[in-house]
């Protein structure tokens, strides 16, 4: 019920008191869907793109990096993202398990970027793995990744400014969420949440609850279409300030 309403006790309760965050900027792109050595030049240029945005502090990947789960496709973004020269934080999504069906392709490309945490000017970035094997639809987040949020959470600062991080969107009513996605979000109800990142479905959506914004974007691939009938293809740059209030502005990206 609190998140039906919009109302976020560790947001709440962390108003008008010092977070030690800083402002930081930083870009956040979805849905690569790399499929061949033909797509290479189309993210160089995608790449060039996001380093001609001025100073970012790092770029984060949604997942989809692969369009049919192949190692080189992943590898290939891991390469030409390192292109931008600033940290590259990537979750896996569905496609990248298209092979095995599990994560372990993507893990050997991206060791440890499963579930994982990381702070940048005093904010706090929770990066989760919501794959369900290959699923596309239909799927749940797993148990290990409630289990690393279980043991994992509670070394968290709940006052600092809180983002995470997802391929599968977890606002409500956004077609492709997860089953249990509700039960993701619960669990930052004691945290300073400033907001939501996602992909899987290619489309610009956003559920507003007070003092937060659930957002996924259209996709960046050169092969897929956005699911909204849209044309525009882009990405995310964000501004988070000293005081924790975010902004984002849509990149629009054609090759």
């Amino acid at each position: 019920m609190l998140l039906a309403a919009g109302l976020w006790p560790g947001a709440l309760r962390a108003q008008g008191r010092p977070t030690g965050a800083k402002a930081v900027r930083f870009a956040v792109l979805n849905d690569f869907h790399h499929d061949s050595a033909e797509c290479d030049a189309w993210f160089e240029s995608l790449f060039r793109s996001v380093g001609a945005q001025g100073r970012l502090a790092f770029v984060a990947g949604l997942g989809d990096f692969a369009n049919a789960g192949k190692t080189e496709s992943i590898a290939a973004i891991k390469r030409l993202a390192a292109t931008v020269r600033v940290p590259f934080f990537p979750v896996p999504g569905n496609h990248d398990n298209d092979i095995e069906e599990t994560t372990r392709i993507y893990a050997e490309v991206f060791p440890g970027r499963l579930n994982y945490t990381w702070t940048e000017a005093g904010w706090q970035f929770v990066a989760l793995d919501t794959t369900d094997g290959k699923k596309w639809g239909d799927t749940r987040v797993g148990d290990a990744t409630f289990a690393w949020l279980k043991a994992e959470l509670p070394k968290l600062d709940p006052k600092r400014p809180t983002v995470v991080l997802t391929h599968f969107p977890l606002g409500a009513g956004v077609k492709m969420r997860p089953l249990n996605a509700e039960a993701v979000l619960e669990r930052f109800l004691d945290f300073n949440l400033r907001g939501v990142f996602s992909g899987h479905y290619h489309a610009r959506t956003t559920v507003a609850y007070r003092g937060i914004e659930v957002v996924t974007n259209a996709c960046c691939a050169r092969v897929r279409d956005n699911h909204d009938g849209t044309k525009v293809k882009g990405y995310f740059v964000v501004n988070g300030a000293a005081d924790g209030v975010m902004t984002r502005e849509f990149v629009a990206f054609g090759g």
